[in-house]
């Protein structure tokens, strides 16, 4: 029950206006005419009526009209198909009505050129209040398509909008990501000059920790190869900065022949390998040194690390 209000409540207005509709006419026909119908014979006629009235702007109109200029040759066609089907239905209604009831007026009905006149006349106009209705069914769907499209141009225009600002933020960001690196390497060389003459080793492991941080700012915003040997001179920085902290109790071994300096890589991953020994590993044991390695051969590039594992947390 709740579903078939649900679907009632979308046609209310066809409701009303069938229900303000046939009062009216039957009202104007009447007295026109001197004549009024039974209740009986307007609720059938009626039936028919509404359901020509949807066949034709909810089935026939929306199929002729699909096809621009079929609907010339479609439209007389679909229509006169219509009107015949109408007017054997209308007579067969009325002859069993005639003929069960006492509803109608006539002694008998004839299928003759008046009455097939008189259901064109009543089919017409039906007909025509059909196509008003398909007609203002198109207008709202050009109406909604409207809106729609604009609705989309603006959702487009906002995301658009929404992708520059991201971009600005993500310029931003890029900017202070490189202003960031230099401040700190001012800051480096700041503290370098001030305790350079207190204490040498200190200061020299400050511009030590420069050099490498500057390098691996440098590498992150490039995409090219580099020369494996700028590397190389990164990770014996990073030994070096270590034996400052162990006091040059370090036990580590970097091998790697000359011919390797040339050798252009991908950077960064010499460096890694290099400060994962330091960070997972252990280095202080003179009877296990750590070995970093990098060997040529045949033009395969092999890095090797090897350390005992620290299992410290």
């Amino acid at each position: 029950m709740k579903k078939i209000l649900e679907k009632l409540n979308t046609y209310k207005i066809h409701i009303r206006s069938w229900l303000i509709f046939i009062p009216i006419e039957i009202t104007v026909v009447g007295l026109a005419s001197g004549v009024f119908g039974t209740p009986g014979i307007y609720f059938v006629h009626y039936i028919l009526n509404i359901l020509l009235f949807y066949l034709c702007g909810d089935l026939v109109y929306p199929l002729v009209f699909k096809k621009k200029f079929a609907w010339f040759w479609k439209l007389p066609i679909s229509l006169f198909i219509i009107y015949a089907c109408y007017l054997v239905i209308n007579y067969f209604v009325d002859y069993y009505i005639n003929k069960h009831t006492s509803w109608l007026l006539f002694d008998e009905i004839i299928l003759n050129s008046r009455y097939a006149f008189g259901v064109l006349w009543r089919v017409l106009q039906f007909m025509g209040f059909s196509a008003f209705y398909y007609l203002f069914k198109e207008y709202k769907k050009s109406i909604l398509s409207r809106a729609q499209l604009e609705e989309a141009r603006l959702n487009y225009m906002l995301k658009q909008k929404e992708t520059e600002v991201k971009l600005s933020h993500a310029t931003n960001a890029y900017l202070k990501a490189q202003i960031n690196p230099h401040l700190l390497f001012n800051t480096l060389s700041a503290i370098y000059t001030d305790i350079h003459i207190i204490s040498p080793r200190t200061a020299e492991a400050v511009m030590t920790l420069s050099d490498v941080m500057r390098f691996s700012v440098n590498c992150e915003n490039t995409d090219d190869l580099i020369l494996l040997g700028e590397e190389i001179d990164q990770v014996e920085n990073l030994i070096k900065l270590h034996k400052t902290r162990f006091d040059d109790e370090l036990n580590i071994s970097f091998r790697y022949e000359q011919k390797i300096r040339a050798v252009k890589f991908v950077p960064l991953i010499l460096l890694t390998l290099s400060e994962n020994v330091f960070k997972h590993g252990i280095y202080t044991d003179r009877n296990h040194p750590a070995v970093i390695s990098l060997s040529l051969k045949e033009e395969k590039l092999t890095l090797t690390s090897w350390n005992l594992i620290n299992r410290k947390k």
